[in-house]
């Protein structure tokens, strides 16, 4: 999901992985012990409080928290603007990183690749059945995601650039092979049978 519970991250930090996230904007945070709404907080933040971070072609005005939250002991969250736009709640972005060593430029660059690694997982459940697997075992499961993301790398070089039109290339050339492999079977007079036995269809 695109917030993360607060069992996903106590697992991904027991397993010694840093967590990335969204936060919604009602979440609660602590300052100065006291507990009050990322959005609420957001309303006492003024300009001069925030700091211009540029992500690629974007910038945004950034307002720091380190310290508790709802779940958590120790993160920083960012409360994050455009910068052109007004600094409102309807605006406002909440960022969690569970390494507070990070800069806050960092933690919106490496949030950033969200997008990418999303469009990857819904291409590979549309096109190569990632959500359709019927193993269960550790290492079975390990094979298959390696041919998943193999299959994936290949018709990106395929394609030179998209993955989508390399998948699409690929399956007609298959399409193509098998139609000139029944025509060159029935121009040297195989019998049918002999045919669906090549094809594993018999």
């Amino acid at each position: 999901s695109w917030y993360p519970s607060q069992s996903l991250v106590k697992a991904c930090l027991k397993k010694g992985f840093h967590v990335i996230a969204m936060l919604k904007t009602n979440r609660i945070l602590c300052p100065n012990g006291i507990a009050i709404q990322a959005k609420q907080l957001a309303r006492s933040i003024e300009l001069d409080d925030t700091h211009l971070v540029t992500v690629g072609e974007d910038r945004y005005r950034v307002y720091r928290y380190e310290g508790t939250l709802n779940g958590l002991d120790h993160a920083a969250v960012l409360l994050v603007w455009k910068a052109d736009q007004p600094m409102t709640s309807e605006h406002l972005r909440c960022v969690l990183s569970t390494d507070q060593e990070l800069s806050d430029e960092d933690i919106l660059r490496y949030y950033a690749q969200r997008w990418s690694i999303e469009c990857f997982f819904r291409q590979a459940k549309d096109q190569l059945k990632l959500d359709g697997y019927r193993v269960r075992h550790h290492r079975a499961v390990k094979r298959y995601w390696i041919l998943v993301q193999l299959a994936y790398v290949y018709s990106l070089f395929e394609s030179n650039s998209d993955f989508s039109d390399g998948i699409d290339l690929l399956r007609k050339r298959k399409g193509h092979s098998l139609v000139e492999f029944i025509y060159s079977a029935a121009k040297q007079n195989i019998p049918i049978d002999t045919i669906k036995k090549q094809l594993h269809v018999a």
